[in-house]
């Protein structure tokens, strides 16, 4: 147990190095251009993604279970930021990223929707990770808040691994740049049996 816990820490502790080095290259490679329809002058930081869950990691401890985690996207502007939208991606560290996560999303208490994520071996550089598509939020409004609702599963055969996340925020007028680029808690996938980096072994459950 203790050295299941050990590997544990440091995953995410590697993790969080990579994914903070990746977030400040974003931010000063970020291009400031104007929306065209308000004027605004798009910047990195005009969204700040927070979880609202504080620092907590949901946990599954066998395949099919969903964990959740509910984001807020505020608007720290004085101008409302339309037809926002956010990649989600998600993927571990190890060699083996096993079968892609289920995940689903939606807006506030809308309806549920199953997220399409499709494998990029180079997100945001050299880093592997699952993407979805952009997923609409709609209007921002100023100084308001919009949350997101992302529900994740691991399906049998999944590796043993902490699972990091990230959202990359943009909206309609501002063209690519990057409004926020959030590290998520991540989802964690460490069942009571078997070998960190390995397809789970849960009896009776595999």
């Amino acid at each position: 147990m203790l050295n299941t816990t050990i590997r544990h820490g440091a995953v995410l502790a590697a993790t969080a190095c990579v994914l903070s080095a990746l977030a400040a290259h974003g931010a000063a490679a970020a291009a400031q251009p104007k929306d065209a329809a308000t004027g605004y002058s798009c910047r990195y930081g005009a969204v700040s993604v927070s979880d609202a869950a504080g620092s907590a990691v949901p946990t599954a401890r066998k395949p099919g279970v969903a964990l959740y985690a509910t984001l807020r996207l505020h608007n720290t502007e004085n101008t409302a930021l339309t037809k926002a939208s956010y990649v989600f991606a998600i993927g571990n560290l190890m060699k083996n990223r096993g079968p892609a996560p289920r995940v689903r999303w939606r807006v506030g208490k809308g309806s549920w929707h199953v997220m399409t994520l499709h494998w990029n071996s180079k997100t945001n550089g050299s880093l592997p990770l699952w993407n979805s598509q952009a997923l609409p939020v709609g209007t921002i409004p100023s100084r308001s808040t919009v949350t997101t609702e992302i529900s994740v599963s691991f399906p049998k055969k999944s590796i043993k691994a902490a699972y990091y996340d990230s959202l990359d925020v943009h909206s309609g007028g501002c063209g690519n740049t990057r409004l926020d680029w959030y590290t998520g808690n991540g989802f964690e996938y460490w069942p009571w049996k078997g070998t960190p980096g390995k397809p789970a072994q849960s009896s009776g459950e595999d």
